[in-house]
Formats: C-alpha cells, structure tokens, sequence
C-alpha cells in the first residue's frame, strides 16, 4: 500500500506572535555578529564565541519554531527548551492558558506553561490578551470536538 502525502493528516499549529519571532531572529544575528568580533578581537576567547553562536542556533531552531500543534488525538507544545505531546483525552481544561491542565496516565494532575505564549515572560513582544482569548477559544474548539 503506497501513502501519499496528501494522505497524512496535517495539525492546526499556533505560532507565537510575528513581533516575538522576529526578535529572537535579530537576537540570534546580534549574537552570531558578537561571536565573530569577539573571536577576531581575541583569539583565545573562541569557547565565547562558540557559546555564543551555540546560543544563537538554539533559539533560532527551538525559539523561531516554537508552537502548538493541534493533532487530531493530541496537543504537542513545541516550546523553547522542551516539547511535550499530551493525549488529547487527558486534558483537563485551558481556560488559563498558558498554562494547560491536564492528567497523566496515574491520573495525577499535571500543569504545562507554554512559555512562547506567557505574556508575562516578554511583555513588549508576547502576546495581547486578545491573542491569548482568541488561541484559548481555539484551544477549547479543538478539544470540544
């Protein structure tokens, strides 16, 4: 039997907001620039270069494609640091969203802060409150069907 790719199913994903994509972009060329100075400058300070530049390639692979993606029997969270993938039928609720309740397989409540989306840890670029009602709205479609 041969699958196509039209035949895999697609998730809806969540993208953090433009504005904070954009400035872990220029973030990550401000430090790549910075690495390369600083290595020019002085020679012996290559491990600070290379901190930097490892810096920079990991917020632009986890930081720039930070997301949620809505499968159709779970919730994958795509966060700077961490992934997580919750079955969809252990979520509790994301009426607090950032934050998503859910429970693991022994029942026990778990809590899992989405940080891209926590207004609270970048003010200026993060999300509005309007963003945050209209991804909880979409967050409870998505699990209400």
């Amino acid at each position: 039997m041969v699958v196509s790719v039209t035949d895999v199913p697609r998730p809806q994903i969540i993208l953090v907001p433009p504005r904070a994509r954009l400035l872990l972009q220029v973030a990550s060329a401000v430090a790549v620039a910075v690495a390369v100075t600083v290595l020019l400058a002085a020679r012996t300070l290559w491990p600070v270069s290379a901190a930097l530049v490892a810096t920079a390639v990991l917020v632009l692979v986890r930081g720039v494609r930070a997301r949620i993606e809505l499968w159709g029997d779970a919730l994958v969270v795509r966060d700077y640091l961490f992934s997580t993938r919750i079955p969809r039928h252990r979520i509790m609720t994301v009426h607090r969203f950032p934050s998503i309740d859910w429970r693991d397989s022994d029942g026990i409540p778990r809590e899992t802060l989405v940080n891209a989306f926590d207004p609270q840890q970048s003010p200026l670029i993060g999300p509005t409150n309007a963003d945050l009602s209209r991804i909880r709205e979409q967050l409870q479609t998505w699990l209400d069907t």
